[in-house]
């Protein structure tokens, strides 16, 4: 039986897709829940500094998609042959491209400069990124690729409270229902939905 803890703060955005990756595949997992004042202690023991971070029988693995990809391979959520899984990584690097984007303009401190950001990308990129992501969803039945459940679907359905709040986008849904329809169908998978239902609940 392994021992599997999952390291990240009391949130879900960049850890939630780990969580329900394992909850989908029945492991039994602590999921240990780190507060700010708590991270300087854990900062260096972690592999790049940085969470979330999962730790299998002790071994600690890094980067949110790596890791979905890896318990992807584990519980059968992958391709059937090499250009399958990269469909899978391609269409998940493009949601990476516009969420990081996003990003940048969250973290950004200046108010004058953050808000110059953000008006670009809602005029200038938002619009067409978020209709072509829209479009692939849908070609898709509701999946991020292959139009069958991958674990890209766990890392956008993980990732979309997060994601439409860094985006200063409430009427996300509205504007492009297919990008929640990934979230809805994760959501929907018993085990998973049992985890959630369980969990402390955070907005994002």
């Amino acid at each position: 039986m392994e021992n599997v803890t999952v390291y990240y703060f009391p949130v879900k955005a960049m850890g939630e897709s780990i969580r329900m990756l394992l909850a989908y595949g029945g492991q039994e997992f602590e999921d240990k829940r780190i507060g700010k004042d708590d991270w300087p202690a854990y900062k260096e023991s972690m592999p790049f500094g940085q969470m979330p971070v999962l730790e299998i029988n002790g071994k600690k693995y890094a980067q949110t998609v790596a890791i979905a990809r890896l318990l992807g391979r584990k519980y059968g959520l992958v391709g059937d042959d090499i250009e399958q899984d990269f469909e899978i990584d391609q269409n998940v690097d493009f949601f990476t491209d516009i969420r990081l984007k996003a990003a940048g303009v969250f973290h950004e401190t200046d108010e004058k400069i953050k808000n110059r950001m953000h008006d670009e990308l809602l005029n200038n990129y938002y619009p067409k990124a978020l209709k072509k992501l829209d479009e692939i969803v849908a070609q898709n039945d509701g999946h991020i690729a292959l139009g069958k459940l991958s674990w890209g679907d766990f890392v956008i359905a993980g990732m979309y409270d997060c994601f439409k709040m860094i985006l200063k986008m409430p009427d996300l849904d509205e504007k492009y229902p297919n990008i929640k329809r990934i979230k809805n169908t994760v959501l929907s998978i018993p085990k998973v939905k049992e985890f959630c239902d369980a969990a402390p609940k955070c907005d994002w």
